[in-house]
């Protein structure tokens, strides 16, 4: 499916392990039941910005599915 990594951890794996050059990309499966599927592409490199959070969404398309819908929804979209 992927190339294989040194990676173990999520939580400990820092992004410069992850993605290795500039235009690196993998697929990121967020939700293993809902099976999410995100595309994540290593765009640009910089330096940390003080009293900035991370890490942080530069770019993203079309809406956000919603995690949890209300159960009493009959169409599933939230609204």
């Amino acid at each position: 499916m992927g190339e294989a990594t040194e990676t173990q951890s999520v939580r400990k794996t820092k992004v410069a392990e992850a993605f290795l050059e500039l235009g690196h990309a993998m697929a990121f499966l967020f939700d293993y039941g809902d099976e999410w599927l995100f595309r994540v592409e290593l765009m640009g490199l910089g330096r940390k910005a003080a009293k900035a959070r991370y890490p942080r969404v530069l770019a993203k398309a079309g809406p956000s599915p919603v995690q949890y819908p209300d159960p009493d929804d009959e169409d599933g979209d939230g609204a």
